[in-house]
């Protein structure tokens, strides 16, 4: 994978990053003092993210083998942040050539259009329903895009406009982009995800064994992990209270990330719909021991100020042993711990036989009435910023002390189950107001699910 294109999906990473800060956090149901999980990316994004559908469908011949004039119609393109070429640095410059390159080859010209991150669903939802699209393609996480827009018809599925058999295309986009069995999504690069961050020096001092070295054997999963939380939770210095704990965590992405680690989700999806699955049998099992690590084995830090920042501040504080986090994190980290830090897999729960995570990819999407060869030469524009294999931006590399902990975060990016239920109005703060409920020994597994179960089919029904 080329420098460029990474760079790429780096500068829409750091945009999702400026939105999580300036707390926009509509359309899937969060709370407005809830951080959206890493689109992770996430998302992530202007040309990345991932995943793979059950299409059999034929697909059309590769993109750049066709012949294409647009007569002089543009290739519309809208995002949030901009989207071409811009002057001032190697990159841009470039992509600016390039732009100028497939204008003339397709007689076309494009229109790069920026439009606020949470206006951007609404703006393309009222163009499609009115008959007149304003864009060919559009950026948007696949929370927003999927049940809704997919059932109200309001997108074309790519399967029949571009070759997504392509080598060129990453074979996760196809897993990513998918809902109910057709592509509607496609990115350039698989991006990275979310994983455990684990303080080094603290296992050390402890003799506590490298979660990486666990991985390695094949170790690494929730009795290691927890075995680790409960020995580096003590009083440190004699004073009899707890000040050094084994995790920091808030429930909007633990939990998430310990269902699916456990081989379960929240929703499924069942005739094109989603049907709720969190009170599963796996499901289940996650809760129960996401409860235990607060209410019973007492790993976890309180949380002290009720502020979802609180467990990221205790663990650049070097008070806590491990916690979760987006690739993303690692430069704040690492201004805070140096290089005494790794990044790992989501241990592997008790169902499982291979790591997985949870995920908010961004894609680009096609509106219903889109230029389908308006789309083919937006995908080929992508396409010319494919990474070569292997290589990385200094950025990406910066964020992380070790080469595994790097190569670590690239995989993620291919294990990653998606959180469609992130788009349906209110459900992800009924739900987490449960499992919140859940981490402070309020309510039981058992109990916090059976009476919050028909809010959330209820809700899943309204917005189906």
């Amino acid at each position: 994978m080329s420098i460029k294109s990474r760079k790429q999906w780096l500068f829409v990473v750091v945009l999702v990053f400026v939105v999580l800060l300036t707390g926009c956090t509509r359309g899937g149901g969060n709370s407005a003092d809830e951080p959206k999980p890493e689109p992770e990316p996430q998302v992530a994004v202007t040309e990345q993210e991932d995943e793979q559908p059950k299409s059999g469908e034929e697909q059309q011949a590769p993109e750049e083998e066709q012949t294409i004039d647009m007569q002089g119609k543009p290739v519309r393109v809208i995002s949030w942040g901009y989207a071409g070429g811009e002057k001032g640095t190697e990159a841009g410059e470039q992509r600016i050539a390039l732009e100028q390159e497939l204008e003339k080859k397709y007689n076309t010209k494009f229109q790069f259009e920026q439009i606020p991150w949470g206006d951007i669903q609404d703006k393309i939802t009222a163009s499609i329903v009115a008959g007149e699209p304003i864009a060919d393609v559009f950026l948007l996480e696949r929370y927003r895009a999927f049940p809704a827009m997919v059932q109200k018809d309001f997108l074309q599925p790519i399967d029949g406009i571009l070759d997504i058999n392509n080598e060129k295309w990453p074979a996760e986009m196809r897993m990513t982009g998918s809902f109910d069995g057709k592509v509607y999504g496609f990115s350039t690069a698989v991006g990275g995800g979310g994983g455990i961050y684990y303080n080094k020096a603290i296992l050390k001092k402890e003799g506590l064994p490298d979660p990486q070295e666990l991985h390695e054997k094949g170790e690494w999963n929730w009795d290691t992990f927890l075995d680790i939380a409960k020995k580096s939770t003590k009083d440190t210095n004699g004073d009899g209270k707890i000040d050094q704990y084994g995790l920091a965590l808030t429930s909007v992405n633990f939990v998430p990330a310990f269902i699916a680690s456990n081989d379960g989700d929240v929703t499924k999806v069942v005739d094109g719909k989603l049907a709720f699955t969190g009170d599963d049998e796996n499901a289940m099992e996650a809760l129960r021991f996401y409860s235990d690590l607060s209410n019973v084995h007492k790993v976890v830090k309180p949380n002290q100020t009720d502020n979802w920042e609180d467990y990221i501040n205790a663990f650049n504080e070097g008070i806590v042993a491990m916690r979760y986090g987006e690739g993303w994190e690692g430069g704040g980290i690492q201004t805070n711990l140096g290089n005494d830090y790794g990044f790992i897999f989501i241990p592997k729960g008790p169902k499982a036989t291979a790591y997985h995570n949870a995920m908010q990819p961004t894609l680009w999407f096609v509106p219903k009435g889109a230029n389908p060869d308006a789309v083919r030469i937006y995908a080929e524009y992508l396409l010319s910023y494919m990474p070569k294999e292997g290589e990385l931006d200094a950025w990406t590399e910066s964020l992380f002390a070790d080469q595994k902990s790097l190569d670590n975060y690239m995989e993620m990016g291919k294990i990653m189950k998606p959180k469609d239920w992130e788009g349906i109005p209110n459900f992800g703060q009924e739900i987490r107001k449960v499992w919140d409920n859940i981490g402070a020994g309020k309510e039981t597994p058992e109990t916090g699910m059976k009476s919050v179960r028909p809010v959330l089919e209820g809700l899943l029904d309204a917005a189906q």
